[in-house]
């Protein structure tokens, strides 16, 4: 069997944008994004005019296909942006993306299967399942009155305080059959270092999410998406780390990586500390998991945390399995990447 169609993932990543399209980048530099799936967050999605833009599906999909701007954080590496453009910038060629999604949609077609068809045009192989197909969105409640999430962080740069977070429409939302499965069947299920509240809340927040996770028979590990002791380089760095404290104060966690992990204790087995917060190592111990230092954040950390995550598959019987599974996949990967003739990575979808 081709590793494309390996009925089940052997990792399963639950991720928001940056820190998903960071971990993919790592995975497929490994040469195991083949047995990977990509459960992406949908609570940031919105309507800008009569467009629907994903942001965070998108992201894991651009950096999948060679595209992602990883500098900016978001769209393609680039991209070129209208004169006058209003507060919510898109780039022509992220444009496009989200007319072909848009056109398909209004044809009846599910958010699945739209982002399923614009994987293949962008010649992605591994599987990059929306959270759900269901109207999913954040709204944060303020003393300037309750905003949706990309006005809060775009228009207002995340200036307002936030007292309360809403996911609304959690209430009536289902996770797709195919997203149950693999966070069900997995060998490894792996909670990126994105925004605890933003990104990875939503999802794990939906019906019947939870409880398929403590059913696992493999390991469940989250990853520190704060690395408290570590500099913060670029200016876009400290805007998403003021953005995610606003949202953890919110919601009364501490903005620390000792805190984060004691909000994931009840849901994982294993939390990864950036090697900047070894310290920390003893406190997260203290919660019954099971603690690994590696670079979470550090975008040149990326073969590291893999070789990090593969030890965690490796700790069990069926892990011991996956893992060489895993690892001969990887192999036979590396060998024949140079000769593919699927569709290239970095093709633009055009006209679907």
């Amino acid at each position: 069997m081709e590793p494309e169609d390996h009925p089940h993932p052997l990792i399963a990543v639950v991720c928001g944008g940056l820190g998903g399209a960071r971990l993919a980048l790592a995975i497929q530099a490994a040469g195991l994004e083949s047995l990977t799936c990509f459960i992406t967050n949908v609570a940031d999605d919105c309507e800008h005019g009569d467009l629907l833009i994903c942001p965070d599906t998108d992201a894991v999909l651009y950096a999948l296909g060679g595209l992602f701007d990883e500098e900016r954080g978001w769209g393609i590496r680039g991209d070129l942006f209208p004169a006058g453009d209003d507060w919510f910038h898109i780039g022509h060629r992220d444009r496009e993306q989200h007319r072909a999604r848009s056109a398909m949609l209004t044809a009846g077609l599910s958010l699945s299967a739209t982002t399923a068809r614009l994987a293949e045009k962008l010649g992605v192989r591994p599987r990059v399942l929306p959270a759900t197909d269901d109207r999913l969105r954040t709204h944060l409640h303020t003393p300037q009155g309750v905003l949706d999430w990309q006005t809060w962080l775009v228009r207002e740069q995340a200036r307002p305080r936030v007292t309360a977070v809403e996911y609304r429409g959690i209430e009536r939302a289902r996770p797709t059959a195919a997203v149950l499965a693999a966070v069900s069947t997995a060998a490894l299920l792996v909670i990126a270092a994105s925004s605890p509240v933003a990104s990875t809340g939503p999802t794990l927040a939906l019906p019947g999410i939870a409880a398929a996770i403590r059913a696992r028979r493999g390991p469940t590990v989250a990853l520190s998406p704060v690395a408290h002791r570590r500099p913060l380089r670029t200016e876009g760095d400290a805007r998403r780390a003021h953005a995610r404290a606003a949202l953890l104060a919110a919601v009364g966690i501490e903005h620390h990586p000792v805190a984060v992990a004691r909000s994931f204790a009840d849901l994982v087995d294993a939390y990864v500390l950036d090697e900047a917060d070894r310290a920390d190592l003893p406190a997260v111990g203290r919660l019954g998991l099971k603690v690994l230092v590696a670079p979470t954040v550090d975008r040149v950390g990326g073969a590291s945390l893999i070789a990090t995550l593969l030890e965690l598959i490796g700790a069990t019987a069926d892990g011991r399995a996956a893992r060489a599974d895993i690892v001969g996949t990887a192999n036979r990967r590396a060998q024949t990447r140079a000769t593919s003739t699927g569709a290239p990575r970095g093709a633009w979808p055009g006209e679907l």
